[in-house]
């Protein structure tokens, strides 16, 4: 007597298509493609954002523009990359060849995240038929625009924010575009690191190509194509099930703020959301301030997606992302003309900032519905910080870029992870010995900021602190971050993390401090830049924090003595150990 198919199995023509084992197979070896990629292009690329910070992100589509799997992300890629490939997919239909290669960069013709993000999308064919899409995106170091290293904090408008690139072949059947790798090169400071990514991103989709042709060729077009189908149905199916356990309800709003634009300072940016939860479905409704006349706008295109993500991570945390989750997430957004949903050409290269403070709104929204189950926000402090000029080495202009992250947010049985910001930031520091290889600066200083993680029961992953010293003659620096003065309030009763803050040449008359955001400061040979990264967020009381866990966080130089005292309530001797009756005498008076 035949059994009924089980639920992965499928049947077509009177005969069972998949099977457990192929589903399994076929679908680990499409992701293990996806990493080969991100492996070859950490080994490909020239620039240090690439072979260090590994700020790319490849991702594998079916014919319909659906995203099907990927490799390492950045969940900031996310968002825009399926934006573009159906861009594609739109303005060239009936245009796509094999051997083409399709660039863009726009943030507004086809939804990117800033336009020094560039992204290359190939098709994938067997035969003669269109099957899938490889797409990635790559930062690069310099793209052109007002200032070096193009992402300048008091950008007005998008003109500014480097060459822009509409959706354009690249490479058709096979022949790279002269003119194109000329137009890019001719618009930016460093052409042969710039171009040298470019290149890696085409060549490594071509690495792909090959390897979907062997997959392709093992187990036929139809049979992969119904696997993917099968496993966005296997993650949507999952998490409308995490979803029915959640109650009904109707939680926030929950509000948090950019410091200011980089253009209008001390004006601060608010954003909110709240959560619907309704049988089997979520939606987030965002709210913003109106967009700002600097560069902290985020395109609601590239929201949608990581929202989606931090859902995926909470949920079904084992599931792989796929075109399946946004199946039972809805976002609303506000107006067009908003911080979240801005109006062309509003500027945008400072997207990460925006970005990270919806993660915090939609992280402590989520933690209403789900108490015990999401961690509290990180740090949201994470940016960057460039500076060009002329190697006196080579004597060359040299273009450096480096991402920084601040304390990850505390988990609800756990302290948060030092060093490690937001869910949606998903990329590495720059290590000391590279950085000094390749670029005229010294790093004098690498460490934990104590005191900056948010007090609570289980306290907030601590910031960092880099201290630089030019060797240049002469560098142009930017910083491009956060959190000076609104830093993470964590959840549950805990206290507000430490504050960010930057200055120039501590210690001698030229001390001054910085604001957050900063284009073009001009700095000389032996000045020194130091930043200091906010922490994350804590959870819950700090008066239920165990006193042993708070002195050994003193012992560890994580707390101050101080801190110990006013935040946490904990008395210690002069041996540093925890005086148990004066500490439950402080503890009664503080909760009285």
């Amino acid at each position: 007597m035949q059994q009924n198919a089980a639920p992965w199995e499928e049947r077509r023509n009177g005969e069972r298509a998949l099977n457990a084992i192929d589903l399994e197979v076929i679908y680990q070896s499409t992701l293990q493609i996806a990493r080969e990629l991100t492996l070859n292009m950490l080994r490909t690329g020239y620039s240090t954002i690439i072979k260090e910070s590994q700020d790319f992100t490849f991702a594998i589509f079916d014919r319909r523009g659906r995203m099907v799997a990927q490799g390492v992300p950045q969940p900031l890629h996310i968002g825009p990359l399926a934006a573009q490939v159906n861009e594609i997919r739109r303005v060239f239909a009936g245009k796509i060849d094999k051997g083409d290669a399709f660039i863009v960069n726009h943030p507004y013709r086809a939804c990117q995240n800033h336009a020094t993000d560039v992204t290359i999308i190939s098709p994938v064919f067997v035969d003669d038929k269109l099957i899938a899409f490889i797409g990635n995106i790559a930062h690069k170091p310099d793209l052109g625009g007002k200032v070096p290293g193009t992402n300048s904090g008091d950008a007005t408008d998008l003109f500014q924010e480097g060459l822009l690139i509409p959706p354009l072949k690249i490479v058709k059947a096979g022949v790279l575009s002269d003119d194109l790798r000329e137009m890019i090169c001719a618009n930016t400071r460093t052409p042969e690191v710039t171009w040298g990514d470019i290149g890696a991103q085409i060549n490594t989709n071509a690495h792909g190509q090959s390897k979907f042709a062997t997959l392709f060729a093992k187990y036929g077009s139809e049979k992969v194509l119904s696997c993917w189908d099968k496993w966005m149905d296997i993650c949507e199916a999952e998490l409308r099930k995490q979803i029915l356990a959640v109650p009904d309800g109707f939680y926030g709003p929950v509000h948090d703020w950019i410091d200011d634009d980089g253009v209008e300072l001390g004006k601060p940016y608010r954003i909110s959301a709240s959560l619907e939860v309704k049988g089997d479905r979520l939606r987030f409704i965002l709210d913003s301030d109106t967009q700002a006349r600097g560069p902290v706008n985020l395109r609601s295109c590239v929201s949608r997606n990581f929202i989606q993500c931090l859902v995926k991570m909470i949920f079904i945390p084992d599931l792989p992302v796929n075109d399946g989750l946004s199946r039972p997430i809805d976002v609303e957004y506000p107006p067009e003309g908003s911080l979240l949903n801005p109006r062309y050409p509003a500027p945008c290269n400072m997207y990460v900032r925006p970005s990270q403070m919806t993660t915090s709104v939609v992280v402590r929204v989520l933690a209403q519905a789900l108490p015990g189950r999401v961690p509290a926000p990180a740090s949201g402090a994470g940016g960057s910080l460039s500076s060009a000029g002329r190697n006196p080495r080579t004597q060359r202009w040299y273009s450096q870029y480096e991402i920084f992250n601040g304390g990850g947010g505390a988990r609800p049985h756990g302290d948060g992870v030092s060093a490690q910001d937001d869910l949606v930031v998903n990329v590495m520091n720059g290590p000391v010995e590279a950085l000094e290889t390749e670029f005229p600066m010294r790093v004098e200083a690498y460490e934990l900021v104590a005191d900056s993680g948010g007090p609570g029961r289980f306290r907030g992953g601590l910031g960092t602190r880099r201290i630089w010293r030019i060797l240049a003659e002469e560098a142009s620096v930017n910083l491009r971050t956060d959190r000076f003065h609104h830093s993470s309030l964590g959840l549950f009763g805990a206290k507000p993390a430490k504050p960010s803050r930057a200055f120039i040449n501590p210690g001698t008359p030229q001390e001054r401090p910085l604001t957050s955001k900063v284009a073009g400061l001009r700095l000389k040979k032996d000045d020194r830049v130091i930043w200091e990264l906010a922490g994350g967020g804590g959870y819950g009381p700090p008066d239920e924090r165990d006193p042993e866990r708070v002195r050994l966080d003193v012992a560890r130089g994580y707390v101050s003595a101080d801190a110990a005292r006013t935040d946490y309530c904990v008395v210690l001797d002069s041996d540093q150990n925890v005086d148990a009756p004066a500490t439950q005498r402080l503890r009664a008076e503080a909760r009285t």
